[in-house]
Order: C-alpha cells, then sequence, then structure tokens
C-alpha cells in the first residue's frame, strides 16, 4: 500500500492580513525613525517650542482663569503641533516616495493587498503623533505642573483619533496630488507650517487679524487645537466633548479622502499622471521617437538640464587661447549658475529661506502694528525686519548650502572633482556665491514689504552697511554650516542637526522675540545668530544707521574658528556607511559644471 499524503492546508489570504500588516507596520516605523525630517518635524520641533514658551512664560497664569498657568494652555498646542507633523507630512512623504520607488507596484505583484501596505503607513504615522503627544505630556507634567483632567480624557482620547485620522487623510490625499517626492516634502511641510500660522499656535497671548482668524477657525488645525484646550481646561465644566470642532475636524477628512480616492487612479506608480486616453498597463511606457544625438563640440562636454529625460547641450566656458586652461572666473561663474538653478528647483528651500520670512514678517507686523515700539523711538517693524532677514540668512547659509554641498559629497560627486578642470574652491566659492545672492532676493523682498506696508525706510548708507553685515554673516554662518557638515556622518544628519539647532538659538537670539530673559540673552551672546540680527538693525535704523564693530567682530571670530574646523575636518569622499540618496532628494547631474 502507498500512503497518500495529506493536503496541506492553505490559509486563507485574509488569515495573514492581520500578520502582514504587522510586519508592515513595523517596517514603515523603523523607516519613520531613520528618516531625520520626520523626528525633527514629529518630536524636536514641539517639544522645542514647549521648553522655549516653558522658559518665557515661566509659572505666568492666565488672567481670569483662576490661577491656572499659562503652560496648561499650551502644552495642547504642542500635542497638537506633534500630532499634525506626525499624520500629515509623513504620510504625504512616505507613500510618495513609495510611488516614486515603485514600491506601490511591486506590492501589486505580491499576496499582500495594498490596502494593507497604505494602513501601515498610515498607522506609523498614528504611532509617532501618539509617541509626540506623550512627550509633550511627560514634560508638561514633570516640568510645568500641568494638570491632566481626568474627566475629559474619553473626549481627549477621541479628539486626537478624529485629528490623526483627518491629518492623515490629508497627507494621502496630497501625497496623491504631489508628481515627485521632493514636491509632497516641501508642500506638505510648507503647509503644515503656514496652518500652524494661521491657526495662532505659533502666536501665544497675540491676536490675529479678524479675516484670518475666521480663516483658520474654518481648516481643521484650529479647531481642533481648540477643542483640545478646552479639554485641559479644570475649570471648565462638562465631559470636554466638543461636537463642532470634531465635524469640522471629520469634514476635512472625509473631503481629503474623497480627492485622494477621487485622484488615485490618474496617478500612476512612478509620480506622474496617466493619459486619459484608455487604460495603460501601471509598467507600460508609451514609445519615444528616437532623436538625433549631436556629437559635442571641443570643450562642449554635454551636461544634464532639466528633467533626468531631457538632455541637450550646454556651452561650457572655453579654456583660455594658448594656455589650454579654463579661466577660474569662468569656472566659479558657471558653479553659481547651476546652483541658482538648482536652488530654483527646489520649493522646500525656497519656501523656508524666502517665503516663510516675508510671510511672518507681514503676519506678525500686521498683528502688532506698524506704529507698535518694542522700546521708546524703537519700532517693531523695523526691528523685526532684520530678525526675518537673519532667518532667512541662517536657514541659506547654515542648512541648504552645507547640506547641498554634504549631498554632492556623498553621491561621490566631489569625488570625481579630481578628474574635471574644476577645483574643490571653485565648487564652494560658486555655491556660497548662489546662497548669497538668494539672502539679498530674501533681504531685498523683507524690505520691499516693509517700505511698502509698515514704514520702514533705512537709510542710504545703512543699506550699504547691511550689505557688507549681510556678506560677513553669510560668510560666518556657512563657515558654522560647513563644520557641521565636515563632523556629520552624512547629509541628512546635517539637515536635521541644523533645524535642531537653530529653532532654540533663533529663540535666544532676539530672532522670533525681543525681549527674552538677561540669562537668555547672554547665551544668545555666545553665538554668531543675535550679533548679525544686531548689526543689521542697527545699520537699518531710520534714525541713524550705525555699524556694531563688536557684532562683527564676533561673526569673523566664528568664521574663523569654524572655518578652521571645517578645512581640517571635511572629507572630500562619502562615508563607507554613507547611505543611498535622501528620500525627496533624486540624484541630481547638475552637481558639477566643469
Amino acid at each position: 500500500m502507498h500512503a497518500t499524503a495529506a493536503p496541506v492546508p492553505v490559509a486563507a489570504p485574509r488569515s495573514r492580513a492581520p500578520r502582514q500588516l504587522l510586519d508592515q507596520l513595523a517596517h514603515a516605523c523603523v523607516g519613520l525613525w531613520r528618516a531625520r525630517v520626520v523626528l525633527v518635524f514629529t518630536l524636536a520641533l514641539p517639544l522645542v517650542w514647549l521648553l522655549v514658551i516653558g522658559v518665557l512664560a515661566g509659572n505666568a497664569t492666565v488672567e481670569g482663569a483662576g490661577g491656572v498657568r499659562l503652560m496648561q494652555f499650551v502644552t495642547p498646542v504642542a500635542a497638537a503641533m506633534g500630532v499634525l507633523y506626525a499624520a500629515f507630512p509623513t504620510v504625504a512623504i512616505s507613500l510618495t516616495q513609495a510611488r516614486e520607488l515603485g514600491t506601490v507596484r511591486r506590492v501589486r505583484g505580491t499576496p499582500m493587498p495594498v490596502r494593507v501596505f497604505l494602513a501601515a503607513r498610515i498607522g506609523a504615522a498614528a504611532a509617532y503623533a501618539l509617541a509626540a503627544v506623550t512627550a509633550v505630556l511627560a514634560l508638561a507634567v514633570v516640568a510645568y505642573d500641568v494638570q491632566i483632567v481626568w474627566r475629559t480624557v474619553p473626549a481627549t482620547l477621541v479628539t486626537l483619533l478624529v485629528g490623526t485620522v483627518c491629518f492623515a487623510a490629508m497627507g494621502v490625499a496630497f501625497s496623491v496630488l504631489s508628481p515627485s517626492t521632493a514636491v509632497a516634502q516641501a508642500g506638505s511641510i510648507a503647509t503644515a507650517v503656514v496652518l500652524t500660522f494661521v491657526s495662532g499656535m505659533f502666536t501665544v497671548g497675540g491676536t490675529l487679524p479678524t479675516w484670518l482668524d475666521r480663516a483658520g477657525s474654518a481648516l481643521p488645525l484650529k479647531p481642533f487645537v481648540e477643542a483640545l484646550q478646552h479639554q485641559f481646561n479644570p475649570f471648565r465644566a462638562g465631559a470636554g466633548w466638543e461636537p463642532g470642532a470634531l465635524a469640522v475636524i471629520a469634514a476635512w477628512g472625509i473631503v481629503a479622502a474623497a480627492v485622494a480616492t477621487r485622484w488615485s487612479g490618474r496617478v500612476r506608480d512612478d509620480g506622474r499622471t496617466a493619459r486619459r486616453a484608455g487604460p495603460v498597463h501601471p509598467g507600460h511606457r508609451p514609445l519615444q521617437p528616437l532623436q538625433p544625438v549631436q556629437p559635442p563640440q571641443p570643450h562642449q562636454p554635454l551636461r544634464a538640464t532639466g528633467r533626468p529625460d531631457r538632455v541637450r547641450t550646454h556651452r561650457v566656458p572655453t579654456s583660455r587661447p594658448g594656455t589650454g586652461r579654463v579661466a577660474a572666473g569662468a569656472l566659479v561663474a558657471g558653479q553659481v549658475s547651476a546652483a541658482v538653478r538648482s536652488t530654483r528647483r527646489d520649493p522646500g528651500a525656497v519656501f523656508f529661506a524666502l517665503v516663510l520670512p516675508v510671510g511672518l514678517y507681514a503676519l506678525m507686523v500686521t498683528m502688532q502694528g506698524a506704529s507698535f515700539e518694542i522700546r521708546p523711538g524703537v519700532r517693531f517693524a523695523d526691528v523685526f525686519a532684520a530678525s526675518m532677514v537673519t532667518w532667512g540668512t541662517a536657514v541659506t547659509a547654515f542648512m541648504n548650502v552645507p547640506e547641498s554641498v554634504a549631498t554632492a559629497r556623498d553621491r561621490g560627486v566631489l569625488k570625481r572633482l579630481r578628474g574635471t578642470p574644476l577645483r574643490p574652491w571653485h565648487y564652494l566659492a560658486g555655491r556660497t556665491t548662489a546662497g548669497l545672492a538668494l539672502i539679498l532676493v530674501v533681504a531685498a523682498s523683507v524690505l520691499v514689504v516693509g517700505r511698502g506696508a509698515y514704514g520702514v525706510r533705512p537709510t542710504l548708507g545703512g543699506l550699504l552697511l547691511g550689505l557688507g553685515v549681510l556678506v560677513v554673516g553669510m560668510l560666518s554662518l556657512a563657515a558654522c554650516g560647513f563644520a557641521l557638515a565636515a563632523l556629520a556622518p552624512d547629509a541628512g544628519s546635517v539637515g536635521a542637526v541644523g533645524l535642531v539647532v537653530l529653532l532654540p538659538l533663533a529663540f535666544f537670539s532676539d530672532v522670533f522675540i525681543n525681549d527674552v530673559p538677561t540669562w537668555m540673552s547672554r547665551v544668545g551672546d555666545l553665538f554668531p545668530l543675535k550679533h548679525l540680527q544686531n548689526a543689521l538693525a542697527a545699520a537699518w535704523d531710520p534714525a541713524g544707521a550705525s555699524i556694531g564693530w563688536v557684532h562683527v567682530g564676533v561673526l569673523l571670530a566664528w568664521a574663523l574658528g569654524a572655518g578652521l574646523v571645517a578645512v581640517r575636518r571635511f572629507r572630500w569622499d562619502a562615508a563607507a556607511t554613507t547611505p543611498g540618496p535622501r528620500p525627496g532628494r533624486p540624484a541630481d547631474q547638475r552637481e558639477v559644471t566643469p
């Protein structure tokens, strides 16, 4: 007799879904942990903001609130900030990256349903939102004696859940509409930052204009914050349920889900919008006619410009007659041109270095009033113009320029310079000059807005002095940024660590707040950011321009010290443990224009 093999039981696909979901959830959480931008905006930003407000507020109480401390109402704002940044930009960036890298297309060829993959990404964002809220509450209770109102805990949990789902749905919709990871990263973070300002989260104790306050009430973030604040108010009766706020938040979540469902069928896995002309196979690309390739002329190598699939010839500097060498000035000019084009195509750099300072300047001065004086004879509009130009300079010189150089290093671009006529100082000079050009655009934009709307009128001599101060400040902060790039393991660390350092330092350096405790002011005196702001404010003083030589001396000292560190420690080859290109920053062939 022959034994018959018993049939092997095959589990139904539905029974594997929970296990697949748990595996994908763990994988997504690890991936987000490695994405330093997520950690900065989800955990570091709410905690830093809570610490700064706690230092400024101290034991202050809210007037008319029965002795309740201000931090009792600031804590839910920080918690809402953590939920927003964990759910909205995180989902938008991770899903767009997965689509752009073809991960979604490959998932469709596996037994795992796409809905499990999507649920894991949203679940990972919810886990980080929970971690952010937990960290904020722990800090608030331990450091500022914030009370947990236990009778409103069920309402608070429901509010947090509805808010997380709403912002995650907005992230999915934003991902569906984003053509690339770079656009999703810059656009989602920029939208979240704008939402925080429109909702009054960064203006504790201030009053938004009426029209802006009404606009914020129609958006989901402000009702979310106000509901949490009511639930944290120990003197407010009831169980803390806010049906009106929950209705607004839920409505935005439903609209976002409808947008994601409506447009998801028109977006292909590679991030490009599918054509309407009939069904197209997910992996199919229409054939393109062959184009004749022109051979390069002498000293005119091919260089990629525009989109990766579009290549055209570009004239590069010719060599000096009889020498066979390219002029150094022409090489630097080529690098400046390449860096300017790269900046224009980077929406994140343009937003944080240019749009944010100009928009924040207009918002804050409008709230305070054009005639508001921080000291007798010193208008807030004049001083805050120097503050916002300082912030734009810091973002450009301390973060963006060094991060772009570190990215080129990690991709092997700097190593390949050895085989070109381009020298390292040509490359660095071009990048730094392009950064200075952006800083001048920021300064001109802020001053134009200040002059046209708020009567800011620095003297001609003050403008010239301010130009010199900006050059010195740019060199000082760029040297600090290059020193950070020399010590950081990769380009992703440069941006993340730079932002973590820059945010609290701005509060210590008269950038966001002019009236800080004495000890904070003394700490700010040790760093170049405050001296740049003070020197610019003195140069643009409408009562009479002056130059603060002490401020200039401190800036030069930092430039010298940080420059020595950068020269001694900066490496031109990628480290052995350096990961591949960062999410949202695809390899760029325009890094070098020899």
